[in-house]
């Protein structure tokens, strides 16, 4: 059996001109660091989010139930942070520690996908279904284009700084 050998596939041949990066790498972090940095994020966006909940009371109950503003709100702000620091790590590699501190563990302790389901729970225990699937449309809405948003607006802004400083 004769083998073929396809010049594409050689990688012998290739400098490091030839192929494409995303920039320098950084050293990877050691998981036990990794796991200390979402866990500051994590109780800060956690406290960020409980802190936001005083701050914006809903009422629930069996007779009376109010859109969930602050679970709106939390996600919705998360979901624009997380497309934000996106947007920015795409264009101009960050820290390692980045990521895992404030796309993890802040956004992901400050937004809230079970408290969302359980308020849309509530609504449709309480004979409220048009204001649960309001509330679930709204959330799902709200949180992508915030995503969406904040990911176009920071890679924009991360660029045209990157253009101001060359």
């Amino acid at each position: 059996m004769r083998t073929v050998e396809m010049a594409a596939l050689r990688m012998d041949d290739d400098t490091e001109a030839d192929t494409l990066t995303s920039g320098p790498t950084h050293a990877p972090l050691p998981t036990l660091k990794v796991a200390l940095l979402v866990a500051a994020g994590g109780a800060l966006g956690a406290l960020m989010r409980y802190l936001l909940d005083v701050a914006m009371p809903s009422l629930a109950t069996p007779t009376l139930v109010e859109l969930p503003g602050a679970t709106l709100l939390a996600n919705t702000l998360g979901c624009l942070g997380l497309g934000a620091l996106a947007g920015v790590l795409e264009v101009r590699p960050g820290r390692p520690w980045m990521q895992p501190l404030l796309g993890t563990g802040l956004c992901g302790g400050f937004t809230t996908m079970s408290a969302a389901v359980l308020d849309g729970a509530a609504m449709m225990g309480a004979d409220f279904a048009i204001l649960a699937i309001v509330y679930a449309s709204l959330s799902l809405l709200l949180s992508i284009g915030a995503l969406v948003a904040g990911l176009l607006l920071a890679r924009r802004l991360a660029r045209s700084d990157q253009v101001e400083r060359a």
